[in-house]
């Protein structure tokens, strides 16, 4: 029989699944309303959470806003992760699933992602936190592989923007095509690497 939990365990325990939890409540109330429907008052209320079990976690709407950017960047890396790790010992590996991952993202993160746009589009101070993260996993892939920097960034940047075009509804690609330029995108990270070799 295995000890109980530390009151101190579960106590930690109980205040990351607030955040948690008011993190998801504020990614619906933008999601669905937009970011100028968002006040500590509505995510609170959504959470179901008191007003000040929310300061605890969040001192304004931007923080809670920033917060939100920077569990979306988070999640994105995740995928990356996942993705790498089933192609792990294949060359350049890291890009490939770069590149998989940010469009598997989207698919399952589209209204997060869009609320994140938005919130941006709200408050331009909030671009920092994701170009932060898009700016050290370009530094990271740089790093890694054994490419250009412009060969990466070529790759790295087209992702993105597929990305950032499905989120702002820019895109004239049907899902057909947009599974060929990735496919084609994964093909150049072949060429590239048998140039290099």
């Amino acid at each position: 029989m295995s000890d109980p939990p530390s009151s101190t365990s579960m106590l930690i325990r109980r205040k990351r699944d607030s955040r948690e939890s008011i993190l998801q409540a504020a990614e619906e109330i933008v999601a669905k309303r937009g970011p100028a429907h968002l006040t500590l008052e509505t995510a609170a209320n959504q959470a179901k959470v008191s007003k000040g079990g929310l300061f605890y976690h969040f001192r304004s709407k931007e923080a809670l806003l920033e917060a939100m950017i920077r569990r979306s960047m988070e999640l994105l890396r995740t995928e990356h992760a996942k993705v790498a790790e089933s192609l792990t010992g294949e060359r350049n590996g890291k890009l490939k699933a770069n590149i998989i991952g940010t469009l598997r993202h989207l698919e399952g993160q589209r209204p997060v992602l869009t609320a994140v746009v938005a919130a941006i589009a709200n408050d331009p101070k909030l671009v920092e936190p994701m170009r932060e993260s898009f700016r050290n996993d370009f530094q990271a892939l740089c790093g890694e592989l054994n490419l250009r920097m412009e060969d990466v960034a070529i790759l790295f940047l087209a992702s993105q923007g597929l990305l950032l075009m499905e989120l702002l509804n820019l895109s004239f690609l049907t899902p057909s095509q947009i599974r060929k330029v990735t496919q084609r995108m994964l093909q150049m990270v072949e060429e590239l690497d048998r140039s290099r070799s």
